[in-house]
């Protein structure tokens, strides 16, 4: 069921690191406009892995980067003491980001 082109994309490693890193600023440049953005970037950072287990682990990664990503805009406005204050809100919201990329990278074990 794999597309020709992945199983291309796969074999040539800087055909492949290009499409992730190119498939990491598409998806978290969209998730700066709607969350499932989020979703996207794991699942596309995933394709081009050559293994599930490493495909949920590209996944996972985006979800740090994202993270890390809005805790640096927290911290550069002066806000991240405050908001990380406020509790069980932010700690769902980190959780979101770093389980919503993960979830979409499951799409590699379907393609």
């Amino acid at each position: 069921m794999t597309p020709e082109f992945l199983t291309e994309l796969r074999e040539d490693d800087s055909r492949r690191v290009a499409a992730t890193n190119g498939a990491v600023l598409l998806g978290v440049g969209l998730s700066l406009f709607h969350w499932s953005g989020l979703l996207l970037a794991g699942a596309l950072a995933a394709l081009p892995q050559r293994t599930v287990p490493r495909g949920i682990g590209a996944g996972f990664g985006v979800g740090v980067l994202a993270v890390v990503v809005f805790l640096g805009q927290l911290w550069l406005a002066g806000t991240l003491g405050p908001v990380l204050g406020m509790g069980q809100p932010v700690w769902l919201a980190l959780a979101l980001g770093l389980g919503l990329p993960t979830f979409g990278a499951l799409v590699r074990g379907v393609f």
